[in-house]
């Protein structure tokens, strides 16, 4: 949501007192804005978020910085700065960042006149309805809800209570959207899945007769796309994540409180359980299940099913150990190649001295 400027001062006393935090070094001192360490003045809030990062505090001019109590031994002797110590930095700073650059304010539109709204559909109070949004027939929306400029709604598509959905978002007919959703710019939910058959020398598009639900408490990333099913859905479970730029395909069911980071790929029915990480740039075969925590690293390539608790790398995808061990051993593919040039070498010479040893061996003939 977009923040107004930042709207007073703060002295490091107040932001210990709001945090209920420890304060190191100098109560007065006193910032006007939020800022990350590198790029920080002396008049803004930063934060470190663990000891690895300690050693950044060097590049910045802040004055003020929050860091987590577990660092506190490692912290400057002589430093000339002043510490909030906090269990968790990142939350607290987040927490003093919202004081100093409130969200605006939702405004009260309800539908405008430059919305073009079928006269079947059904909206909720509360709801707002931008201009240059289209929403189709017999389209239920629950209360609450904010349809920003350029939305399109097809017919048919059902939405739940407190659902955003930014500007551009396009939801194909009779697609269902639980409660508490955001869906970000440019997505597009529920147009067809990437079916054909070769018939007569040409592609023939199958028909997709299925829907896309989303569950509640999901949010995604702008211009994501998800397919309708063929038959049935493509479910999105509670709670799930999904980044910028990531595709579903038809017939995929993604589990509960998943992420799912940008550039990610399903192909159709793909199956997830449960709290299953997928970072950037993942790609899953069709019908591949990844069980119940599993996580797969960046650029990973999945082509059989994934148990559960572990986690993978590389392409094909394999546990870390493993797919570790191969890495190491291609790394030394140089050094290996060279052993093995130099070993068949010293063969050779060793089989040509055998060769001419049995040569001067052999008894002359009578």
């Amino acid at each position: 949501m977009s923040t107004t400027t930042p709207r007073q001062a703060l002295t490091a006393s107040e932001i210990a007192h709001v945090l209920q935090a420890q304060l190191q070094g100098n109560p007065d001192v006193e910032i006007d804005d939020v800022q990350i360490l590198e790029r920080a003045t002396a008049r803004d809030l930063t934060f470190v978020g663990n000891q690895k990062n300690l050693s950044r505090l060097k590049h910045t001019a802040a004055r003020l910085i929050i860091v987590p109590e577990n660092i506190r031994a490692e912290l400057p002797a002589s430093d000339e700065r002043t510490y909030i110590l906090v269990p968790e930095a990142e939350p607290a700073f987040l927490t003093v960042a919202g004081i100093l650059r409130p969200p605006r304010q939702r405004p009260a539109i309800g539908i405008s006149s430059r919305a073009i709204v079928h006269e079947s559909a059904r909206i909720g109070a509360n709801t707002n309805v931008h201009p240059l949004a289209v929403i189709g027939a017999d389209v239920r929306i629950g209360h609450s809800c904010d349809i920003h400029p350029g939305t399109v709604i097809g017919d048919g598509c059902i939405i739940g209570d407190n659902v955003v959905l930014h500007p551009g978002t396009i939801l194909y007919a009779d697609v269902h959207i639980g409660n508490h959703v955001i869906i970000h710019a440019g997505c597009v939910i529920g147009a067809d899945g990437f079916g054909y058959r070769l018939v007569n020398g040409g592609h023939l598009r199958l028909p997709h007769f299925g829907i896309v639900r989303i569950c509640d408490d999901v949010e995604i990333g702008a211009c994501t796309t998800i397919d309708r099913a063929k038959v049935g859905e493509t479910v999105i479970g509670t709670g799930t994540r999904i980044d910028n730029q990531v595709m579903i395909g038809h017939n995929c069911h993604v589990g509960r409180h998943n992420l799912l980071v940008s550039q990610v790929g399903f192909a159709g029915s793909v199956t997830t359980g449960d709290y299953v990480v997928c970072a950037g740039q993942v790609g899953v075969a069709d019908h591949v299940h990844l069980g119940d925590g599993a996580i797969i690293g960046a650029k990973a390539g999945v082509h059989r099913d994934m148990p559960g608790g572990q986690t993978y790398l590389g392409a094909p995808a394999g546990p870390v150990a493993e797919t570790t061990r191969q890495l190491m051993a291609l790394k030394r593919l140089p050094e290996i190649r060279d052993t093995v040039r130099r070993l068949e070498q010293e063969l050779a010479a060793l089989q040509k001295r055998l060769g001419d040893s049995a040569q001067t061996s052999e008894p002359v003939a009578a």
